[in-house]
């Protein structure tokens, strides 16, 4: 290598040569490959496999990072990431050419590098459009709920109380709207929660069955494997192996659960 290069794994699983060793390369990774080095590719050969790559020079200067020898080599990214919309736009620029294209472009990659290497790669999430209002009004009384720490099971009672409507009108609002029932939605939220403790803790997990509100780690991990066909000791090894953060199917549910860890109105 003469100079940097990203490449990022679209499809099929990859094995990165880099100085002698291989670094296992599955689709959703991307890798940076830094002058001085020797790398090559072993591509699956059981399955298609799709990639994109960019070479470039850059200039760091006023940049306070790590040596370069302590940058990472490779990095599965979270479902919704910085560094493949900034590739994308990129790729635009260099296909469109508009005005001061180039500069864009240089700002662009400067920015992927920055976040591969300090592993700051996240956006917001895509929190879709607006809740009912009666589906706000539980979120906030959840909300103030879960900042005093009680996750414990909400009762479909309470639920409706808060929104000052009958259980039925609310079950009926929470499946037309988020597909799921008030008390199987808060469910999932809890499940969501434990499962991102999980992957981003090294929390115990009879801890984190306590704080996401389930009677205990036996119960906990009964109803994990459930959701997500895994128990929460396998998914934290999974996950640690390189696989991806899991997702709860409901996608609207996944919307509210993006606004449930904000903090709570007033």
């Amino acid at each position: 290598m003469r100079d940097f290069e990203f490449v990022w794994i679209i499809q099929g699983d990859v094995t990165w040569q880099c100085d002698g060793v291989d670094h296992a390369a599955p689709a959703g990774s991307i890798l940076l490959a830094r002058p001085g080095m020797r790398d090559g590719f072993r591509w699956d050969p059981l399955h298609e496999t799709r990639h994109g790559f960019y070479h470039f020079t850059i200039d760091l200067a006023g940049a306070e990072l790590p040596a370069m020898e302590e940058w990472p080599l490779v990095r599965r990214l979270p479902e919704n990431d910085i560094i493949r919309q900034l590739f994308c736009h990129v790729d635009w620029l260099m296909r469109s050419r508009p005005d001061h294209w180039l500069v864009l472009a240089e700002h662009a990659m400067r920015h992927a590098l920055l976040a591969f290497i300090t592993g700051a790669m996240a956006v917001t999430g895509d929190v879709g459009p607006p809740l009912h209002p009666l589906i706000e009004q539980v979120v906030a009384h959840v909300q103030r709920r879960w900042a005093k720490g009680r996750l414990e099971q909400i009762s479909l009672d309470e639920l409706a109380e808060a929104a000052g409507v009958s259980r039925a009108h609310l079950a009926r609002i929470f499946r037309a709207h988020l597909g799921a029932t008030p008390v199987e939605s808060m469910r999932i939220l809890r499940l969501d929660r434990a499962a991102a403790l999980l992957v981003r803790t090294n929390l115990a997990i009879n801890v984190i069955a306590e704080q996401t509100g389930f009677e205990n780690a036996f119960h906990f991990s009964r109803v994990f494997r459930q959701q997500y066909g895994h128990s929460p000791r396998a998914m934290r090894l999974r996950i640690a192996a390189g696989e991806n953060m899991p997702t709860i199917p409901l996608v609207r549910v996944r919307h509210l659960s993006a606004r449930m860890w904000q903090k709570p109105p007033g």
